[in-house]
């Protein structure tokens, strides 16, 4: 009897310690839930459901997302900005280098300078540079950072590519681990019932019963952990593909239960 309520206690314990995680968590949220003006933590209820399906994205799809995800990643058009603010300056830097002409025509304000009660005067002006050091000094430094904005921007692309693999990975990894995960809950509710069984017929003990319970425990939490992990490993595989940049989300929004 002692036993079987230390079993009860521990058990009573785990629950409390979730149940504060869920309210961290909650807490968390609120902070982007606001009603007049303040913070409204989110009920359980609003809590979507895991996916019934474990999609992997196809293979055709994947090649689109990484050619599309090379125009909409936020940190490969910043390199892509950069460039052209960068461009400008080179122009301006090899415009420096050229000599210049100047035309001024302007009324005279000299009397002596008066024809027939008007007076105008004209006048050119060239320049021609001779040394050049300083504007010779901005092309080359304005082509310097042109040239490294080009590896910038190839190394930007593979990185890209590299984010779409490994969110892809994840996503196939995920849900192995969904499986596998499911397959040992199968497998512990089976020794758990027949445990149970034993236990009717005199020929096991509660502590045997207890060991089995607490393995079907922890293998449905291998479940939910690999189902989140699996959402999370989508999420990334999301923002990996540049979809969060885009005006419409690519991701299907979640559909949460009516609130009462």
């Amino acid at each position: 009897m002692v036993e079987a309520n230390q079993e009860v206690q521990r058990r009573r314990e785990v629950a409390i310690a979730v149940q504060r995680l869920v309210e961290q968590e909650q807490l968390k949220l609120s902070m982007f839930l606001w009603d007049n003006n303040a913070p409204v933590a989110p009920p359980l209820e609003r809590a979507p459901d895991f996916p019934s399906q474990m999609l992997v994205p196809a293979p055709d799809a994947i090649q689109a997302h990484k050619l599309q995800a090379k125009v909409d990643r936020p940190e490969i058009k910043e390199v892509g900005i950069e460039a052209k603010l960068n461009n400008i300056d080179l122009e301006l830097a090899k415009n420096n280098l050229l000599p210049s002409l100047d035309a001024e025509a302007a009324p005279a304000r000299a009397p002596e300078k008066f024809v027939l009660g008007l007076g105008y005067r004209f006048g050119l002006e060239l320049k021609i540079p001779i040394l050049q050091r300083k504007s010779r000094g901005e092309v080359l430094e304005a082509q310097g950072k042109a040239d490294r904005f080009v590896f910038m921007q190839q190394f930007r692309e593979q990185q890209v590519l590299v984010d779409v693999d490994n969110a892809l990975s994840a996503i196939e990894r995920a849900k192995e681990r969904v499986a596998a995960a499911a397959e040992s809950l199968r497998l512990a509710k089976t020794l758990e019932e027949g445990e149970r069984f034993r236990f009717s017929l005199g020929a096991t003990s509660v502590l045997f019963v207890n060991l089995r319970e607490r393995n079907s425990v922890d293998s449905e939490s291998q479940v939910i952990r690999a189902k989140a992990d699996y959402q999370k490993a989508q999420a990334l595989y999301q923002w990996a593909i540049g979809a969060w940049a885009r005006t419409t989300p690519f991701a299907t929004p979640v559909s949460y239960p009516a609130r009462d």
